[in-house]
């Protein structure tokens, strides 16, 4: 997902490491994290616009289980991180 807040731009995934097969990382699911249809879109450069890219950032790597990406519910009922979710950060611009 490529998103821009008019100073930064950026792409970001969030993948699931998948051991079975040859893919590697499982579908990105940042879109659905950051509620993409929700934010303005330029088609033109394939862009989701936000207030602050470092924000986003921020939230999709917080160790807060309300916040984090990496947060799944283990078998107790409770937020862990799981190891294998990877939320990575590419500069465009």
């Amino acid at each position: 997902m490529k998103m821009t807040d008019g100073k930064r731009t950026i792409e970001i995934t969030i993948q699931k490491w998948n051991e079975t097969g040859y893919t590697g990382y499982g579908e990105d699911w940042s879109k659905d994290f950051f509620d993409a249809g929700s934010l303005p879109y330029d088609e033109e450069t394939d862009t989701y616009t936000v207030e602050d890219v470092d924000y986003c950032i921020d939230y999709a790597n917080s160790d807060n289980p309300e916040e984090g990406a990496r947060f799944v519910i283990d078998e107790n009922g409770d937020p862990v991180i799981d190891p294998d979710i990877v939320v990575s950060v590419t500069e465009l611009d």
